[in-house]
C-alpha cells in the first residue's frame, strides 16, 4: 500500500475523496464509481469514508457540488474584479477552460449521457449550474450592452445561449482528444507489456 495514502488516511479530507474519485473516473469510467471502488483505490476503512459518502450515487453528487462551487468561487472572483464586460468575459472562459484543465474528469462527469438519471438530485445540481452561469453571463453581455461595448441586435439571451453552446461543444472536444489521447497511451503500455 502507498505510504503517502496511509498518512492521508489518518487525516481524510473531501477533497482527497473528490480527486480520487476524479481519478478513477478518467481510467475506468463513471459507471465504476463505487465506494467499494474508492476505498480500494485510496487504501482507507470502509469507516473512513462512510464519514463523507452513504451510497454510490453520493459520489457523483459530491463531485457536481465541488464542480458548482469551483464555478460559483470563479464567478465571484470575475464579478468583484472590476474588470470591463469584455474582459470579464475572458477571464470566466479562460478560468473554466483551466479549471477543466486541471479536473479533466469534470468534463466526463458533464458529458455523460446517463448520469442525471440515476438521481433527481443530480439533475437538479446540473441544472443549477447551468442557471448560475447564464445568470451570470446574462448580466456580463447587458452591462457591455449598455455601456456599448456589445453592439449585438441580438437578444442577450440568445446571446448567452450561443455562448454556452459554443464553450460546451469545445470542452466536449476537448475531453474526447483527452481520451482518445489516454487510450492510445494504454494502447501502448500494453503492447509494451506483451
Amino acid at each position: 500500500m502507498n505510504i503517502y495514502l496511509l498518512s492521508q488516511a489518518m487525516n481524510l479530507e473531501k477533497e482527497d475523496i473528490i480527486e480520487a474519485a476524479g481519478r478513477l473516473v478518467l481510467q475506468s469510467g463513471i459507471n465504476e464509481l463505487s465506494i467499494e471502488e474508492l476505498e480500494l483505490k485510496m487504501g482507507i476503512s470502509h469507516a473512513e469514508l462512510s464519514k463523507y459518502l452513504k451510497r454510490d450515487k453520493d459520489i457523483p453528487i459530491m463531485l457536481l457540488v465541488s464542480l458548482e462551487t469551483k464555478i460559483m468561487q470563479l464567478i465571484k472572483d470575475v464579478a468583484i474584479s472590476n474588470l470591463s464586460p469584455e474582459n470579464e468575459l475572458q477571464a470566466l472562459f479562460k478560468n473554466l477552460n483551466k479549471l477543466f484543465e486541471q479536473s479533466p474528469f469534470y468534463l466526463v462527469l458533464i458529458f455523460d449521457k446517463h448520469l442525471a438519471e440515476r438521481d433527481s438530485e443530480i439533475l437538479v445540481i446540473m441544472r443549477r449550474i447551468i442557471k448560475r452561469a447564464e445568470n451570470f453571463l446574462l448580466q456580463v453581455i447587458n452591462k457591455g450592452k449598455h455601456e456599448n461595448i456589445f453592439q449585438a441586435e441580438v437578444k442577450t439571451r440568445y446571446l448567452v445561449n450561443r455562448i454556452l453552446v459554443s464553450f460546451r461543444l469545445l470542452m466536449n472536444e476537448q475531453r474526447l482528444a483527452e481520451s482518445l489521447v489516454r487510450d492510445i497511451t494504454l494502447l501502448k503500455s500494453k503492447n509494451n507489456a506483451d
